[in-house]
């Protein structure tokens, strides 16, 4: 491996808060800076790990390893045995999940219809779709009837769809036949729509379900305008607090030794406190790890999952599915005239990453750092994008249970991991149910926040009572890593647009409960004097096509009510991309920079995914406040070129945010810069050294970029890290859009903004 020079640091940072105002001033500190950033690192090509077996063991360039991992839950077909080596393997794609797996509501009437009921159910819809009324009415009309298909007699709700989309060639890779009835499969959507269908509700006056049904699955409506949350809403909400209690301090000024769960006593007498060291967190994101990556496979395919035994691209591999077949087992590779680009060792653009790439970033994180992190932040997302019949509840736990097993060994003892859980853990993906369905049904997912809990637990990163938290609310929970900090980590499946549970009882913005448990425990954290990092999965704003407008609607006015007071940081990952946006008072009413109080960090991603190189991003912490300082960006350049033969993908330092964006030179030079902090420097348009990165930086930054829209540019190349396949921004289009974008922390915002420039990837 090679080791290269060093990062130098700006010294240790603080600041107080002003009562009087949403305005952060800075405040001289005596904290030193924490240890050195390599400028990069070469992770070692011999793959290691905490893998103590395996079924096939790495030989880079052409083998990968196929780690053997022990199923460490209790009950099950594999329960402490290894997970067999044909779940895994990238030679056996399943065609369904276990049988099991299925989940199908109760039946309300007591005798089950004859067949011919969904037979007419079946012919009355199509006659619907065949009809002339606008697609819209024709969409709620056809769910309607399946809603009363599905209450009573759910087992033919997944036939009728299965059929349906053979009728009408809703899917077709690899083939029609085998799209549709592995799509819509009890075991796969067949039982989780059948669910929304049977569970929504179309009669009330008032309920949007079929609308937002037929938006949102189905696209064919548009959507709803959002609840508006009235003053008597949220005068109920937060309890009529609807600001801090007098006499909170500025800020917390607590600080001290970590408070790590289970083996705290002994760490903190090894670690005392270091309130004059500046902290170093990592986040880290969207791992989604392809343990069935198989090199030499098609690299560049023109549909579903890429580097796969079952991948083609049509233009070189017309009859890909005659050649290959359709499973579950894949025992010959296309010829390499049939392949448009090949799999590697390291991993491929448009791929999920290999073990090989993953085990390389892990263990690049110390090495960068000098030494252990004081805390990692992982922003969700562990399994790989899949077509849902390739999933399985077993494939979640065997993930799992190697991807946190590999922080654990390569982070160490002493470094506590904060995991918020993605919409691609679980199975089928983008699935999480409230408690609130009938029939036992809220909890079908629970073996999910279990296994979650369990592992925190038995990582050392949770305590036995944080981690029944955790089972308790989706794998949300509420701890305090440090004096004066509390990280709460909260479930975002509930407000993703993707998850068809959120589809059911569409006018409470809360309908999961997730966001009573956030304010309740923002309560608290304020009443106890503590600064709060809110950690999650899905963005609840940027353009708006994520998130939910009533739940991120909620969220918008919590973080409003919390800070800058309480919540120091909001951390999120999903989109895999290096972004960021702002929250303002009083709803964004007027975005001004005066008004910001709170900012989110999107965390790019290790996988690969479309066309952007994977990355690490570390920051450097106040100790006492809890406000990031800086943000260190890392990345390896995959998208062009494979590590040199007898090397590994090499890590190295992209940017700084206080280096690339502290000047504010054309917006002072304008008159546009109105942010609440003293500049200083030449010109006095440099951002103070002394001030922290928070949400009056940010929104500021915005403004420099109206004033000058090349820096929009500089960016969006960081926001694919140096990726050439990433688009320019420089029309005025663009540049607006994406300034739209930054100050946008809710669904409705997003929405407000001209669509289309969200990402860079393709």
């Amino acid at each position: 491996m090679r080791i290269f020079a060093t990062l130098s640091l700006s010294g240790a940072l603080a600041f107080c808060l002003v009562s009087s105002s949403n305005a952060i001033l800075p405040k001289q500190s005596s904290a030193t800076s924490t240890r050195t950033l390599l400028t990069a690192y070469a992770a070692p090509t011999e793959f290691s790990g905490p893998f103590k077996k395996y079924y096939q063991t790495a030989n880079p360039p052409s083998v990968l390893p196929r780690p053997a991992v022990i199923n460490a839950v209790s009950g099950g077909l594999f329960a402490n045995k290894y997970f067999p080596d044909e779940l895994a393997n990238p030679t056996v794609l399943p065609t369904l999940p276990p049988a099991g797996d299925a989940v199908l509501p109760k039946a309300s009437a007591t005798a089950r219809p004859p067949a011919s009921y969904a037979e007419g159910v079946q012919a009355n819809i199509s006659s619907i779709i065949a009809g002339s009324d606008t697609d819209c009415n024709k969409c709620i009309a056809s769910v309607k009837l399946g809603q009363a298909l599905a209450r009573a007699d759910p087992a033919s709700a997944p036939v009728v769809m299965q059929n349906l989309c053979r009728l009408y060639k809703y899917k077709t890779n690899p083939t029609v036949d085998v799209a549709c009835n592995r799509t819509y499969a009890a075991e796969t959507l067949g039982g989780t729509s059948t669910q929304v269908l049977s569970y929504a509700d179309f009669t009330s006056p008032n309920s949007t379900d079929a609308q937002y049904i037929c938006a949102n699955v189905l696209g064919k409506c548009p959507l709803p305008a959002p609840r508006e949350l009235t003053e008597d809403f949220l005068n109920n909400w937060f309890g009529g607090r609807r600001q801090p209690r007098a006499g909170l301090p500025n800020v917390a000024f607590k600080s001290g030794s970590p408070q790590l769960p289970i083996i705290g006593g002994i760490l903190n007498a090894l670690f005392p406190k270091q309130e004059n060291r500046l902290l170093r967190v990592l986040h880290f994101s969207d791992i989604h790890v392809d343990p069935r990556f198989l090199i030499g496979s098609e690299a560049a395919c023109t549909s579903g999952q890429c580097c796969r035994a079952d991948s083609f691209n049509t233009t070189v591999a017309p009859n890909a599915v005659t050649l290959l077949g359709t499973g579950p087992s894949y025992p010959a590779k296309l010829d390499s005239s049939n392949i448009s680009a090949t799999a590697a060792y390291w991993g491929n653009r448009k791929c999920d990453a290999p073990w090989s790439l993953v085990v390389a970033a892990l263990e690049s994180v110390n090495k960068i750092n000098n030494g252990p992190v004081d805390m990692a932040l992982y922003t969700g997302d562990m399994v790989t994008h899949d077509a849902n019949w390739h999933l399985s509840r077993d494939l979640t736990y065997y993930t799992q249970q190697a991807l946190f097993d590999a922080m654990r060994y390569f982070f160490g003892p002493t470094t506590p991991v904060y995991a918020a859980i993605g919409n691609h853990d679980s199975s089928p993906s983008d699935t999480a149910s409230p408690h609130s369905l009938p029939d036992g049904r809220g909890e079908q997912f629970s073996w999910d926040w279990d296994n979650n809990a369990r592992l925190w637990q038995a990582e050392g990163w949770l305590n036995p009572l944080e981690a029944r938290q955790a089972a308790a609310h989706y794998a949300g929970y509420s701890v305090s890593p440090r004096h004066g900090l509390r990280v709460i980590t909260v479930n975002t499946d509930f407000w993703y647009r993707g998850n068809i549970f959120t589809n059911i009882n569409t006018t409470n913005p809360d309908n999961s409960g997730m966001l009573r448990f956030l304010t309740d425990e923002l309560q608290k954290a304020e009443d106890n004097k503590e600064r709060v990092w809110i950690v999650g999965h899905v963005l609840t704003g940027w353009d708006g096509s994520n998130g939910l407008d009533n739940p991120t609607n909620l969220f918008y006015q919590i973080v409003d009510r919390f800070s800058p007071r309480t919540i120091a940081g909001i951390f999120f990952g999903h989109t895999h991309e290096d972004q960021f946006y702002v929250f303002y008072a009083n709803n964004g009413t007027s975005r001004a920079t005066v008004n910001a109080v709170a900012n989110a960090f999107m965390g790019p991603s290790i996988t690969p995914g479309s066309s952007i190189n994977p990355s690490l991003r570390f920051y450097d912490v106040d100790p006492e406040t809890y406000s990031v300082l800086d943000v260190h960006q890392y990345y390896t350049q995959l998208q062009d070129v494979q590590p040199a033969p007898g090397e590994g993908p090499t890590f190295q330092h992209l940017y700084s945010a206080r280096a690339a964006y502290s000047n504010f030179s054309a917006s002072v030079a304008k008159g546009t810069y109105t942010g609440p902090v003293q500049l200083s420097g030449e010109g006095n348009a440099t951002w103070p050294v002394d001030a922290p990165l928070n949400a009056t930086f940010w929104s500021a930054l915005t403004d420099e970029m109206e004033a000058r829209p090349e820096l929009v540019q500089t960016f969006t190349f960081y926001q694919g890290r140096n990726s050439s396949h990433s688009p320019a921004c420089t029309s005025a289009e663009c540049v607006g859009a994406k300034i739209c974008y930054m100050r946008s922390g809710s669904g409705p915002l997003g929405k407000q903004c001209t669509q289309g420039f969200g990402s860079v990837q393709g």
